[in-house]
């Protein structure tokens, strides 16, 4: 098969604009063809071969994503990871990649030689295109070979938010009919911009939104960081943005956000569960509904809400081509409106696990993979997340989705976000239990706050214990930190057991 950038390629005008910034640079998808092709052959004058890993610890900048490309046309796989991890959150990440090359900004430069097996190069890329990656020679080798249909484009280390991160294989084949799947649901054309404030270490920054934008030959403006007062003021240069909650929560709150969204064609929300009350509020402030979708590391975006049918609380209807089932423990199909087991198959190949053995890759049930998350399908097809099995709390015989427990919270004025977990308890096995973030200039009573969960919640999903916390932990993508706080209130109950 041919790369991911060689089925994207076919759809571009070599002078029509790719990628701005801010500050008046830009590139057409002509230059995207040259500097990619620079790059290429310079990571071939490495030693790099086919197959091979590269990993990027990059600063923000369009050179994180010609370096991706350039990977993608050579066939080498790229590796991104964080440059705000620590030493020794990228240590073992790093040796798992095993990587032939490493490409960092010059300033981590001392810090990533030290993990690095002797036989793997290192060389720096800044944010202006410069750097050591540059004295390399080209070497003369043929651009945008044929693959393998099983070629894996990247190696994304999934968040680790309950476990050590496992890098998932991301094969061109997915990428590219994920991209073509999204991008036909949202209404993709070579007319959107897409405002991008996004991580690009990550599978929604990096290769979601991206990927969804090469594929219609659209453009995007490429912002140095998300800061709120700077997106509302430069919407109006875009037609689609691409966040996750917190992202959304904040614009929600900043003046003059309808006036800038005007023209805005799109709003889409991933990477975490949207709020309803989130939904609500931007639309009301924006005047335009977020569109949420729902994915995986493994599996990219599999659901997304139709345009102009979007629904609060809902992460949508199955993508074309995405087989979506709710199934029980022994893998029989549940009624609609049933809480089960999501299933998830595809027109194209998962790539599974990097060095994992056979007992650690993801279990497939008839080409399905079962992914962890629990959720229900409505009459019309649209698919409710509830939360993930391994998040499941069994109190007193009884299983409690934490989801549903922080949707009702969520719903209160005083709450601006929540977090529900078990912890050990002496009678019940596991007790549920909340913390929550108050609402900006609100109190939490927690005398109240049960009291209005009593209407909403039959008593044995009621939180034994609640905790007000100013902040909570969030990861870069807006996911609340559960294992943080669990480990903190883990002995609530336990004081004084025998």
């Amino acid at each position: 098969m041919r790369s991911l950038y060689a089925e994207f390629r076919r759809t571009w005008r070599p002078d029509a604009v790719f990628l701005r910034t801010p500050d008046g640079r830009c590139w057409t998808y002509g230059d995207l063809d040259r500097v990619t092709a620079d790059l290429s052959q310079r990571i071939r004058a490495a030693g790099l071969m086919s197959g091979d890993r590269l990993v990027a610890v990059l600063e923000r900048s369009p050179w994180n994503i010609f370096l991706y490309l350039a990977c993608a046309r050579a066939g080498v796989v790229y590796v991104p990871m964080n440059p705000r991890l620590t030493t020794a959150e990228l240590g073992p990440a790093i040796a798992d990649a095993d990587p032939a090359l490493l490409v960092c900004d010059p300033a981590l430069k001392q810090a990533v030689v030290d993990m690095l097996s002797p036989t793997a190069g290192v060389r720096t890329l800044d944010v202006e295109g410069a750097g050591t990656l540059l004295d390399l020679p080209r070497a003369d080798t043929e651009l945008d070979p044929d693959l393998d249909v099983a070629h894996a484009a990247a190696i994304v280390f999934t968040s680790g938010t309950t476990g050590q991160p496992k890098g998932a294989l991301m094969l061109h084949e997915l990428f590219v009919a994920k991209a073509r799947a999204l991008g036909s649901t949202l209404g993709y054309t070579a007319d959107d911009c897409l405002l991008h404030t996004l991580p690009l270490y990550h599978s929604h920054g990096l290769f979601m939104t991206l990927h969804c934008v090469l594929n219609a030959g659209a453009s995007l403006l490429l912002c140095p960081r998300f800061d709120a007062h700077a997106v509302v003021k430069r919407l109006p240069q875009a037609t689609v943005f691409s966040g996750v909650p917190t992202m959304y929560r904040r614009l929600a709150a900043e003046p003059g956000l309808r006036q800038a969204a005007a023209g805005m064609r799109l709003f889409v929300s991933g990477s975490a569960p949207l709020p309803a009350e989130v939904f609500t509020a931007f639309e009301q402030r924006s005047g335009h509904r977020i569109v949420e979708c729902w994915g995986m590391s493994e599996t990219m975006t599999n659901t997304a809400n139709p345009l102009g049918a979007c629904r609060p609380g809902s992460a949508g209807k199955a993508l074309p081509g995405v087989v979506l089932r709710v199934v029980d423990a022994a893998g029989q199909a549940m009624p609609l409106g049933a809480v089960g087991a999501l299933e998830v198959g595809f027109n194209a190949s998962f790539g599974g696990y990097w060095r994992r053995p056979a007992s650690a890759q993801p279990t497939l049930r008839e080409g399905r993979m079962v992914t962890g998350d629990l959720g229900f399908l409505d009459e019309d097809g649209y698919l409710t997340i509830v939360g993930r099995t391994s998040e499941v709390i069994i109190s007193g015989g009884y299983n409690v989705y934490p989801r549903e427990v922080e949707i009702a919270l969520d719903e209160l004025p005083e709450v601006a976000r929540s977090a529900v977990f078990g912890i050990p308890h002496r009678d019940l096995g596991e007790a549920v239990v909340a913390v929550v973030e108050p609402a900006l200039a609100s109190d939490v009573d927690r005398e109240d706050l049960m009291r209005r969960l009593r209407s909403r919640l039959v008593g044995y999903k009621l939180p034994k214990a609640v905790f007000v916390e100013p902040s909570l932990p969030l990861t870069e993508l807006g996911k609340v930190r559960k294992t943080v706080l669990a480990g903190k209130y883990r002995n609530h109950f336990t004081i004084g057991f025998d």
